[in-house]
């Protein structure tokens, strides 16, 4: 099939981008943008001159400052084939948005105005001058074609599925399927400055606030697979240029003064990303000033740096997910096997997980987040609905019932007749203690002596995961702002049911499917709420995937440094200052 296919080589084109980096070692190139908010951010000052940087103007005398953090390498900087949030940590420096989420609220930035038809499917957006580093005009087309071209069959871009389930853009899945042509989505400029988005049906959760990114046609044809390889492959309309890059060291950014907010948001004229994955070292640097913020900081050095830390207890569910596609028929009969499912999750003690590894996380016994919204929205989901799932401590009696059940439906008479798993997780140590952890509990209260671990390195290991190339995977899902974000994720055709986007699902259930879907179009708050809650239940009982802990951060700031904002999902430096 012509999308697998496509989304193979994708893979493919991400590992040769590592290679490539290791080889050059070192990049140089750049450009950037940022949020349109009511109040502007404190000055830094006006004593040394910025460089043109390109733009053919000359730009005002600012005052260099910089900000040094320790932060995490990106997986691939081609805004159509990235899946990963670290990407777009990397985006939301460099690139304008339509809309620019900012501590939890969606601000216009290259939007003007925007207005919603009676019926709620038809939104139009017109558009504030801005304009790319090189001074080109970002116009609705723009906008229009990074949709698009997440879209098209031929670009393979793994997120089609997530746009096309969350939105319903019309015709989007028609379009993906290669049953009509790019003219006939209901993404479409209708002049350079109006944006003109059309969805088949209502959808309940959309309030029209896109954070997409202006992405030109001309230049992804003329970088071609390289597109985001280098600095000099990216384009930049947003807060900063990347002027270089080297692999596992740093990536520096400069200010670009073309961005449509540049004199009333992001302060600071430099940014240094340091890419470092030892803690001795990151927390050494931090003591020594060489940075001024260090994010994930590890539970060892907590006293050290106590008088620096912050915590943020909101980040992203981790689960134990099971490949019941294996190609291995034993393993795929005993991964889809639901009992055997249910004894390794009620055997494992997730409050002792936590305490033993990540004492910043808590345990995760459900997919709905702890802050999401409920029927009211001062209600959470959480308190107002509480599914039949496994107790936090564990259930050992009941897990023993579960596995006993697993190797009678199987036709095992022992643990001991089990084939051999492997259970991937990131080469990091955090993951790697986590890993550990599960495993001796199921040794010590299952018998379970079949199942090892597999460390690979991050790009390795999620090419693995979207390959269906494992047995279980300990993967990290985004709760999203509200309960059917992350449940729409594991509709049939689901971004991450259906990874690859090849019709391989690791879960189907038709009743889910029309849950989720009822819910999506359902505006009554109440009703909506208990078509999820259901659907929650459904894929807690059925679904191949045991939540386990949702992840904390403990991250360290200098006192120095003025209007730091955590986000793992954006680096959020909008009015960050640095008095240094």
């Amino acid at each position: 099939m012509k999308k697998l296919r496509n989304l193979l080589l994708v893979l493919l084109v991400a590992t040769l981008l590592f290679g490539t980096i290791s080889g050059c070692n070192t990049y140089s190139g750049g450009s950037t943008s940022t949020p349109d908010q009511s109040t502007e951010p404190t000055s830094s000052g006006t004593d040394n001159e910025n460089d043109d940087n390109g733009s053919g103007t000359e730009q005002p005398t600012v005052k260099e400052t910089t900000f040094t953090f320790v932060g995490d390498q990106p997986n691939t900087l081609n805004m159509i084939l990235s899946v990963s949030n670290i990407d777009s940590h990397i985006f939301y420096l460099t690139s304008a948005m339509l809309f620019r989420p900012y501590d939890g609220v969606s601000y216009p930035e290259v939007c003007e105005d925007f207005t919603v038809s009676e019926d709620k499917t038809v939104y139009t957006y017109k558009l504030r001058d801005a304009q790319y580093s090189d001074g080109t005009p970002i116009t609705a087309e723009h906008f229009a074609y990074y949709l698009l071209a997440r879209l098209d069959p031929e670009m393979g871009s793994p997120m089609a599925a997530d746009l096309i389930n969350t939105y319903g853009f019309l015709n989007a899945a028609a379009y993906n399927a290669g049953e009509c042509s790019r003219e006939d989505v209901g993404i479409k400029a209708l002049d350079e400055k109006t944006l003109e988005i059309t969805l088949e049906r209502p959808i309940a959760t959309f309030d029209g606030k896109l954070d997409i990114y202006p992405l030109r046609e001309e230049f992804v044809k003329e970088k071609g697979e390289a597109l985001g390889g280098t600095p000099d492959d990216l384009e930049y309309s947003g807060p900063y240029i990347l002027k270089e890059w080297v692999l596992d060291g740093y990536m520096d950014f400069v200010k670009n003064p073309t961005y449509i907010d540049a004199d009333k948001s992001f302060p600071t004229t430099n940014i240094r990303m340091v890419i470092s994955s030892d803690h001795n070292t990151r927390v050494t640097m931090f003591e020594n000033g060489e940075v001024d913020c260090l994010m994930n900081v590890g539970n060892d050095y907590l006293d050290i740096l106590k008088d620096y830390i912050e915590h943020n207890p909101g980040g992203g569910h981790q689960a134990i997910q099971f490949n019941r596609l294996n190609q291995d028929p034993a393993k795929a009969a005993i991964l889809g096997n639901k009992n055997f499912r249910k004894a390794l999750s009620y055997a494992l003690n997730r409050e002792a997980i936590v305490a033993a590894t990540n004492p910043s996380s808590a345990p995760l016994t459900r997919l709905v987040s702890s802050n999401h919204a409920g029927i009211r929205e001062d209600s959470l989901f959480t308190e107002d609905f509480t599914p039949n799932t496994v107790p936090a401590a564990g259930d050992v009696n009941k897990a023993k019932e579960y596995l006993d059940a697993a190797l009678q439906e199987l036709g095992y008479s022992s643990v001991s007749e089990l084939p051999t798993l492997e259970y991937l997780t990131f080469e990091v140590p955090t993951y790697r203690l986590i890993a550990e952890t599960v495993i001796d509990q199921w040794k010590q209260l299952l018998g379970l002596e079949n199942i090892s671990i597999l460390l690979l390195p991050v790009p390795q290991a999620i090419q693995a995961m979207m390959t269906y190339d494992y047995d279980i995977y300990y993967t990290s899902l985004s709760s999203g702002d509200d309960p059917i974000e992350i449940l729409s994720m594991w509709v049939t055709g689901g971004t991450v049911n259906d990874i690859t986007g090849s019709g391989r699902n690791l879960f189907e259930n038709e009743k889910y499917d029309e849950l989720v879907a009822e819910a999506i179009v359902t505006f009554d708050r109440q009703k909506r709420m208990e078509l999820l809650a259901e659907a929650e239940q459904i894929i807690l009982e059925e679904g191949p995937i045991e939540p386990l802990i949702v992840d904390g951060i403990y991250y360290a700031v200098a006192p120095y440094v003025e209007g730091f904002v955590y986000s793992s999902d954006y680096y959020q430096f909008n009015y960050l200052v640095v008095n240094k």
